[in-house]
């Protein structure tokens, strides 16, 4: 069982040094990627900036509305393995990039992952934040 959740590909710009390795990953065989990570990498695109995106869904039921690259920064969906993902991921990401998850069900939650842009990333959670006024 799984929960419904937006996934945001949030500022990932993708490393000039990692890109030809990203690009192989998405683009190679089976036998070069993680099974577990297939689904994420049939969904993956770099743009032109060297943004990671995902490419919008046929059904046009994504969050966000298509750019004309036919790409979008999110997708709803179960994403079973997700932190596995952005640990492939964070070999390849610039300091700063994050992937966030918001559940699209009752609890509303929101949690995710950010890049440090030297293969490490940390939690992300929504806290509390100042005094209430």
């Amino acid at each position: 069982m799984g929960y419904e959740s937006a996934l945001h590909l949030v500022g990932i710009k993708i490393r000039p040094s990692a890109l030809s390795g990203l690009l192989r990953t998405l683009s190679g065989g089976k036998s070069r990627r993680p099974a577990r990570l297939d689904f994420y990498f049939d969904l993956l695109v770099v743009d032109e900036d060297g943004f990671l995106r995902f490419k919008a869904s046929k059904d046009g039921l994504d969050p966000y509305v298509a750019d004309e690259e036919g790409t979008v920064p999110a997708l709803l969906g179960k994403w079973y393995n997700a932190e596995q993902f952005a640990r492939w991921l964070k070999r390849y990401s610039e300091e700063g990039g994050r992937v966030v998850l918001h559940s699209a069900e009752a609890d509303g939650e929101t949690w995710g992952w950010e890049f440090d842009g030297k293969g490490r990333m940390r939690a992300l959670y929504l806290v509390p934040w100042g005094k209430w006024k």
